[in-house]
């Protein structure tokens, strides 16, 4: 049995698995973020749970992170939202905590990919394209059936896409997102990437600023909760976030030219957005005969995923080489 971790940046979520997948037992505690917390703190917290299950013998601990991860080194080069991981030599130090357990350790957006590639909606396909939409825009590109990472560890990073917004007369105006600790900030001041314009949230941003809505009271469910009341407004903004998406998914298959792209993150459960995405996809990819070889589908895992797809990268790593 394994124990798989999905940590995220609100919280930390546990699995004891089977290698088959099978999930015997889940939990979640709050992610150590508080200022003053560091490495050690939260290795130990990974430790604590650990220590729950190793008498029933832990074959191995796999994890799914945020930010740029080197997992051949088992090294967080950049922790994503938990600033405080960045250059952590994760994998050594829980491995010395929990016993000298096998660990194995992957990007989120990455694993979502695996997931779907091992026993989902990318089963059978050698390439494939995951795009998460949240927060920011996550994803994964598998080639061969294994993770693209590319030499900096930052294939997949969707979210730095330039978007439409950019103009020439905008470049001067750039400056480095990541000294930006206020996700608002970002979209007033940098709306000129995929991530700032039409993630989600941003998306979200967007449409209560035009209502009048204070953004950190709007999300995505009161936005399809406004769309099925007709609201003018927020149905038009809908058609231009589904026809962006559309565009983006086609600058990705010029790409890679994947088997299947797939759409995943909590928006992807509005039957709405897959259906409008795909509008878009039927229109434009009569452009050429080339991009009408697009396929364009929602993930099959939704909370899941992550745990799914870092115990997947457990078995690449350890079981199939």
């Amino acid at each position: 049995m394994y124990l798989v971790f999905d940590v995220g940046g609100t919280f930390v979520k546990y699995a004891w698995m089977s290698m088959d997948g099978n999930i015997q037992e889940k939990g979640k505690y709050p992610t150590p973020t508080k200022e003053g917390e560091s490495v050690p703190e939260f290795v130990e917290s990974l430790g604590q749970i650990y220590d729950k299950y190793k008498d029933q013998g832990v074959e191995g601990i796999a994890l799914s992170l945020p930010g740029l991860i080197d997992a051949e080194n088992g090294i967080i080069r950049n922790g994503g939202g938990i600033k405080y991981l960045k250059d952590a030599h994760l994998a050594e130090l829980l491995g010395t905590r929990c016993d000298g357990v096998k660990i194995s350790m992957e990007n989120d957006g990455k694993c979502a990919a695996l997931a779907e590639v091992w026993m989902g909606n990318a089963k059978g396909c050698k390439n494939a394209a995951v795009v998460i939409l949240g927060t920011g825009i996550g994803g994964g590109i598998v080639i061969n059936g294994h993770v693209h990472r590319g030499k900096d560890l930052s294939a997949g990073e969707l979210s730095y896409f330039f978007a439409d917004t950019l103009t020439r007369k905008d470049v001067d105006k750039i400056f480095d997102i990541d000294s930006i600790s206020d996700m608002e900030e970002e979209y007033e001041k940098l709306p000129y990437l995929w991530s700032t314009s039409y993630s989600t949230r941003a998306f979200c941003y967007q449409v209560a600023v035009a209502k009048g809505i204070n953004p950190k009271e709007f999300n995505g469910e009161l936005l399809y909760k406004m769309a099925e009341e007709g609201d003018p407004v927020v149905l038009d903004m809908l058609e231009d976030f589904y026809f962006t998406t559309a565009k983006y998914l086609f600058n990705i298959f010029a790409v890679v030219d994947p088997d299947i792209i797939l759409l995943g993150g909590g928006i992807s459960a509005q039957p709405a957005f897959v259906e409008g995405v795909k509008r878009y996809v039927e229109k434009l990819k009569s452009i050429s005969m080339i991009t009408n070889f697009i396929k364009v589908d929602v993930c099959k895992f939704g909370n899941d995923s992550n745990l799914l797809g870092a115990l997947y990268s457990f078995r690449q790593m350890y079981l199939e080489n």
